[in-house]
């Protein structure tokens, strides 16, 4: 009888060689953890060590396991279920993994393994050593290779002594196959081993945050040293920073979280990048990917079920209107069942073009740039993705193939939709993944699966996607986002062309103010006028001087009011001005306000007062009535002339848009008549003895349904113009419902205005995320400086001379700490819960935060009882950081003062008050001390209060401003009424359940 025998080199060729890469070794491994029970899967990259750690918290192996199935090849434990252990706590799940190979993975991420697994059920820790550079070996055997195990105590990690141990049995394993193994590979192998002298996995797993072998059950890989190509795969290609990386396009999505309804997954999966002992990012971060309300603002989305005879039913919803009931039949059924049988699916798509779309510009960017990233159709199998499918590069359907054949016709394109097609291992097991777990096999079940969907795509493309298409929801809210786009693009032309016309006038206009130039041209027309009253004076005709005084006078008057109009400038309706224009306007409005009031009335008055002295020296020859009204008919042949001016180009531009909007009236008209007169030459040009009934009735609905096109096409053409025209008229005939240019005007405002706080934010938010790296980063320093005092202490204790030395760090050190610790409660993130703040606990935080300050500037802070007894239910993260910033501007304020300086804290019926007896907040600033951008502090960037007050605003909080009895400035944070208060609550207890998976 003969047998099979196998070689070491089957395990490299099993595992290695089988798979693809390592993003999908390292989702091998991370299925297994799927199959292990894990509730958390974890990837640890450690750059500087070179080390990558995968581990999990599932039910872990005891020492008989790893013997009997973890180094069994091809193991049958995977392929009964039954034989899965589970806890009555957990819910029963489907097993991934079938071949009893997966494990092999390992190989692809690096030479060697150390593995670490502890069973609930086992006292001990099970740790072994597998280097798979031996198993690349000819000529040995399986059973010539040793895998050195050993067992460690429960609440023990190994360290680097039992990592020599097992070193070493591998060096003996090694030299009793000397003669039957390549010299070279001999040589590998030991310099793979060397690698491992200095690692401590004690150490380095403190770290690591989350799963932990100490107590808990789990099993972890460590494998050093890691590919050169596993770098490349977590970061990707340094020159792109839009290309996701390798790793990501794999991990992303490892579980199905963007379905709306859909329960938690079983499973957690995380990758973490440590590029150094400080900085670890979240790879496959929950933002990363896709969210049911991402798939929810989507501008369609499809959602149902294919049945064993491949017929879709589900529900469509287009551009977020109420979903209708469709079925898409299949076919290709004939009657019978489907071989990959029944399966759901939810599709989700973004319109390419943003004048298309219905989402906002935030919404539409953030989605766009995440369809560019990982968009696509994933497949799960049992709420598990499958590779390679959901890759943007792997259009698996060929969606933009179709695409590019006829855009018009198909709609669908593979860039612009993210979805899930979910199927089962008990449904769909016809459908199999190939050994390399790169996709489907390609066999019969797989063909069926692919063109369901491809003929569902065409399908749903021509029902509801086409212009020609019976549910017209899509090409009537599509033409309509199209026209509100381009009308929002060319006022939007129009608007910045106005605008800038606006400030190049409006600069020219300050530049002329600020230099002085009405002054000089006021002086010319006093000198001018002095002239014509001494000629008017010296006339030896009593008729003739009196009419030079009128006509002189008349003349600095007009010249006067033509100075005036120079500097004029008119904010033009309908445009909205930037921040930082409409300050320049004000500022404008300011000085031009100054000038009329000040100069020109002053000249005026100098002007009458000097043709009245000229008057009495002529005496009564001069008609004072002529006089008045030359000065009355001149102001009105000004005024008539400028309105006829005005009026003219009125009547030219009223009869410019009554010919175009004819013109446009009648090319719709023209347009019609058109197509009816071709709908006609084609009529007669159809034989008709030659068709059947049905025939006959085809025909005749193609030629209505071109005409009803047409129709519709003219009809809301020419219903736009009369919209365009009863704008106009009724803004004319009522005026007390406002013209519509300064209703458009008062809402493109607020939209500009929206847009400078849109950008406001963003630096605040730059900021806030600064904040948090930089915490983050001050966390992981203070964690190394405190380790590193602790050591320090036994070399002070052994030595003197170093004893000072290590009690002025230990000092300074713990002064800082103090200072860290203080703002634990403002970081939200971190202590997001309610709780019952007390007046007490506010006054002593603020008394350790700026204890040093206030008695340098020789500052009392008192508390009142009151406000020592008061209690409150919020949230520390919000009204920590107001009384932090209302006590640091009352102490910049309180030093500009003299003695004595009291600042006290109050609370008076639900108002905890902040006040002082500083100088107080001046009057003209009382309006404007909320405002962004606000302060009277030197170099002060005036966001404190204003940030202060929408943070309480969110709350159901007040913040208000009122003057102290102690003198000063008194801040009154109002509590919000009970109702309030009690949905506030119920909405943050709701958030901080949402967060306690963060925290």
């Amino acid at each position: 009888m003969a047998t099979f025998k196998a070689r070491a080199r089957a395990v490299d060729m099993l595992g290695r060689q089988q798979i693809a890469g390592i993003p999908t070794a390292i989702n091998e491994l991370f299925k297994n953890a799927h199959d292990a029970y894990a509730e958390h899967v974890i990837g640890d990259y450690f750059r500087e060590e070179n080390i990558l750690v995968i581990r999990d918290d599932g039910f872990g192996m005891t020492h008989r396991d790893f013997l009997d199935k973890w180094l069994v090849v091809g193991t049958e434990s995977k392929v009964n279920p039954a034989t899965v252990p589970h806890a009555q706590s957990k819910e029963r799940r489907p097993i991934l993994g079938e071949k009893g190979i997966g494990r092999l993975a390992v190989a692809a991420v690096g030479p060697q393994v150390l593995v670490l697994s502890r069973s609930a059920k086992d006292p001990f820790l099970t740790f072994a050593l597998v280097n798979w550079t031996l198993f690349t070996a000819p000529g040995i055997d399986l059973e010539d290779v040793e895998i050195p195990v050993e067992q460690i105590p429960i609440g023990e990690l190994p360290d680097r002594r039992h990592v020599h141990s097992l070193v070493q049995a591998v060096l003996e394993n090694l030299d009793g196959l000397e003669g039957r193994i390549d010299e070279t590979i001999a040589h590998t192998v030991r310099h793979e081993l060397s690698t491992l002298e200095d690692l401590d996995p004690n150490a380095l797993s403190q770290r690591m945050s989350g799963p932990s072998l100490r107590e808990a059950s789990g099993t972890q890989f460590w494998i050093t040293p890691t590919d050169e190509m596993l770098a490349y795969d977590v970061s990707g290609n340094p020159k792109d920073d839009q290309e996701a990386s390798p790793l990501f396009r794999t991990l992303i999505g490892f579980s199905d979280t963007m379905v709306p309804g859909n329960p938690p997954p079983p499973m957690v999966a995380h990758f973490y990048d440590h590029r150094s002992r400080e900085v670890s990012l979240d790879v496959i971060g929950d933002g990363e990917f896709f969210t049911p309300q991402d798939f929810q603002l989507a501008d369609h989305q499809i959602s149902g079920r294919f049945d064993e005879y491949g017929q879709f039913t589900g529900q469509v919803s287009v551009y977020g209107r109420e979903p209708v009931t469709h079925v898409v039949p299949w076919p290709g059924s004939r009657g019978s069942h489907t071989l990959c049988g029944a399966f759901q699916l939810n599709l989700a798509y973004v319109q390419g073009n943003k004048s298309q779309s219905r989402l906002g510009d935030e919404d539409f960017n953030r989605l766009a740039r995440k369809l560019a990233r990982v968009g696509g159709l994933y497949v799960y199998r049992d709420r598990v993705r499958m590779l390679p499918y959901g890759r943007s590069d792997f259009d698996w359907l060929d969606i933009e193939r179709e695409r590019s054949k006829s855009a018009s016709d198909y709609f669908w394109s593979y860039r612009r939709m993210f979805g899930v097609v979910g199927i089962d291992s008990k449904s769909n097991f016809r459908l199999q993944e190939k050994a390399g777990r790169e996709g489907f096999r390609a066999n019969a079940a797989y063909r069926e699966f692919r063109d369901l969907l491809q003929n569902f795509l065409v399908q749903t493309a021509r029902d509801f996607f086409r212009d020609d298409s019976l549910d017209d929801s899509w090409r009537i809210t599509r033409r309509e986002l199209e026209r509100e786009a381009e009308a929002r693009r060319r006022h939007d032309k129009q608007s910045r062309v106005r605008r800038a016309d606006f400030r190049k006038e409006l600069q020219r206009a300050e530049v002329r103010l600020n230099q002085g130039t009405p002054e000089q041209e006021v002086g010319t027309v006093l000198r001018d006028l002095e002239v014509s009253l001494a000629d008017a004076v010296s006339e030896m005709d009593p008729a003739r001087a009196s009419e030079k005084v009128v006509v002189a006078e008349t003349r600095a008057l007009r010249a006067v009011i033509e100075i005036r109009s120079s500097y004029r400038v008119a904010r033009p309706r309908g445009v909205a001005l930037p921040k930082s224009v409409a300050q320049d306007w004000d500022n404008y409005q300011r000085e031009f306000e100054i000038m009329e009031r000040g100069l020109l009335d002053e000249t005026r008055t100098e002007i009458e007062r000097r043709s009245s002295a000229a008057a009495e020296r002529l005496g009564s020859a001069l008609d004072r009535r002529r006089r008045l009204e030359a000065g009355i008919k001149t102001r009105i042949s000004d005024a008539q002339s400028t309105l006829g001016r005005t009026h003219r180009r009125t009547a030219e531009n009223v009869e410019s848009m009554r010919g175009s909007l004819l013109g446009q009236a009648n090319e719709s008209r023209r347009a019609f008549e058109d197509e009816t007169r071709l709908v006609m030459l084609e009529l007669a040009s159809i034989d008709s003895e030659g068709l059947t009934d049905q025939e006959i009735s085809d025909v005749r609905r193609s030629f209505e349904d071109r005409i009803d096109r047409a129709l519709s096409h003219e009809l809301d053409r020419l219903n736009q113009l009369c919209d365009r025209v009863n704008m106009a008229l009724g803004s004319g005939t009522d005026r007390s419902e406002g013209d519509f240019v300064d209703v458009i005007g008062s809402l493109e405002q607020e939209v500009v205005s929206l847009r400078d706080r849109a950008d406001e934010d963003l630096e605040l938010a730059q900021l806030g995320l600064a904040l948090q790296v930089i915490n983050h980063e001050f966390s992981s320093s203070i964690r190394a400086v405190r380790n590193n005092l602790r050591r320090l202490r036994s070399w002070a204790d052994a030595n003197k001379a170093l004893r000072p030395v290590y009690s002025d760090l230990r000092a300074s050190f713990e002064h800082l700490d103090a200072y860290l610790r203080l703002f634990t409660p403002l970081n939200k993130r971190l202590y997001r819960r309610d709780t019952v703040m007390k007046g007490s606990e506010v006054e002593r935080f603020l008394l350790d935060l700026f204890q040093e300050r206030i008695s340098q500037e020789n500052i009392s802070l008192d508390a009142t009882p009151d406000f020592r007894a008061a209690k409150v239910r919020a949230y520390p993260s919000t009204l920590y950081p107001v009384f932090v910033n209302l006590v640091d501007n009352a102490i910049y304020w309180l030093s500009t003062r003299g003695n004595p300086r009291m600042l006290r804290l109050d609370y008076s019926d639900g108002d905890w008050i902040v006040e002082d007896n500083g100088p107080g907040v001046p009057t003209v600033d009382q309006a404007r001390i909320f405002d962004l951008g606000f302060s009277r502090k030197p170099n002060g960037r005036g966001m404190g209060l204003h940030i202060s007050r929408d943070v309480l605003r969110k709350e159901a909080w007040s913040l208000s401003l009122s003057t102290s009895p102690l003198g000063g400035a008194r801040f009154i944070l109002g509590e919000p009424d009970g109702e309030t208060r009690s949905a506030s609550t119920d909405r943050e207890i709701a958030d901080t359940l949402a967060l306690d998976f963060d925290q």
